[in-house]
């Protein structure tokens, strides 16, 4: 498991919120997104006010679709999972998650933020992929289009 790549962090808080006796149960809205995977316009952008839901979405979206663990125990009493589509994509992809809502100590500009990331990511991969071992030195991009040369690109998500 990665801090960025394959975490369980998403799992672990959106099975917390799940858990919550005020949780209301909006899974089936991963229905929507499921068409998007693997197509080339596959992005959203979700958007709403402060406190509204949008890292619990993250984090479901995350749980659902990501490898870092099986989520059955959280999704099967959803909605969702009467989806005829709900077997052929939770737990399929590769996931790279980034939770940008703190600041980790040490970070003082914006740019020592997002190197901070990008090494995070970086370290990831190499330890995913021992394979690209050899392309170290290289951007996480360029790592990632290394990877997705070698394997299924559509096998991940971020």
């Amino acid at each position: 498991m990665g801090l960025f790549l394959n975490s369980i962090a998403p799992y672990d808080k959106y099975k917390t919120i799940s858990r919550d006796p005020y949780f209301l149960d909006k899974s089936i809205l991963l229905e929507e997104l499921m068409p998007a995977v693997g197509r080339e316009q596959r992005f959203y952008c979700i958007t709403r006010p402060r406190r509204f839901g949008k890292t619990v979405m993250a984090n479901m979206i995350a749980s659902f679709f990501g490898t870092a663990k099986d989520s059955h125990d959280i999704f099967d009493q959803l909605d969702i999972a009467d989806s005829s589509q709900y077997s052929a994509h939770l737990n399929q992809y590769e996931l790279i998650y980034m939770d940008c809502s703190e600041i980790p100590k040490g970070c003082r500009s914006y740019q020592s933020y997002i190197s901070r990331m990008e090494e995070g990511i970086c370290r990831d991969l190499l330890t995913a992929y021992p394979e690209l071992e050899s392309h170290q030195n290289l951007a996480v991009w360029d790592l990632l289009s290394l990877l997705f040369e070698k394997k299924n690109k559509n096998s991940f998500l971020s």
